[in-house]
């Protein structure tokens, strides 16, 4: 005689973490540019979909990709991703799931507000912004008239807290724009480090150092010494992009 059980919540618990980290694992295989990026509250509703039947709900298909949208995503890399989905699951391609994800983009991205570029601490780029100039240069690498380079600069902790002050941030800031003005440089803070990639030349590498000793100078020696770290980027689109397209500072 068979027996039939349903299956207990721990089970189907365990069923849906699995499937969303090969989904994930696959999806960064597949492209993903930010790994940081991937999780949302929608993907864990579409595992949950996935897991307990054939096919994702339009509805669902269609809130993951207006959430890609709003996020910053492109529309070929949540249809990359989504496609990633099934391929974890072992599964057909559900067209009419894709379709809606491709809507739901397509609804959010024309709705959306502009997603803000500038860090409200420091007045410099956003992490999100700077990661996506250094996308598009490894896309269109050939078609500019310079080379760039990544520096990184390093700041010492700060001994009584875990990070700098929000004046002292606020400061480092101005100082950055100030002494990079005219380079064509993005410059981005992130863990005690400023990130500045510009074109390469013997002015604008002249007003990098100018800008690190204005740096040192700041809050009577709290950020000294800026230590540098030097990243020629490669200048062709064919050439693959790392994962992280940021360097940690050392």
């Amino acid at each position: 005689m068979t027996s039939f059980r349903t299956k207990s919540f721990a089970e189907c618990t365990f069923s849906r973490h699995l499937l969303m980290r090969r989904w994930q694992t696959t999806s960064y295989q597949h492209g993903w540019r930010f790994p940081a990026d991937w999780f949302l509250p929608e993907v864990r509703t579409v595992v949950t979909s996935l897991a307990t039947r054939s096919s994702v709900p339009p509805p669902t298909a269609r809130s993951l990709g207006a959430a890609r949208a709003r996020n910053g995503v492109g529309i070929s890399e949540t249809m990359t991703d989504f496609r990633a989905l099934f391929l974890a699951a072992d599964r057909n391609m559900d067209i009419e799931a894709l379709q809606s994800l491709a809507e739901g983009w397509a609804e959010a991205a024309e709705s959306a507000p502009p997603i803000s570029c500038t860090d409200v601490q420091t007045g410099l780029a956003t992490q999100a912004h700077f990661q996506r100039r250094i996308h598009e240069l490894s896309i269109f690498g050939t078609a500019c008239s310079h080379p760039y380079a990544l520096a990184i600069l390093s700041l010492p902790q700060p001994l009584e807290s875990r990070g700098h002050r929000w004046t002292l941030l606020a400061r480092l800031g101005e100082t950055v724009q100030r002494q990079l003005h005219g380079t064509g440089a993005t410059a981005m803070y992130k863990n005690s480090a400023v990130h500045v990639l510009l074109p390469l030349s013997a002015g604008n590498l002249g007003q990098l150092m100018e800008c690190r000793t204005a740096m040192e100078s700041l809050g009577e020696g709290a950020l000294r010494p800026a230590r540098m770290q030097f990243f020629p980027l490669a200048n062709a689109p064919s050439e693959p992009a790392p994962q992280d397209y940021i360097p940690e500072a050392m």
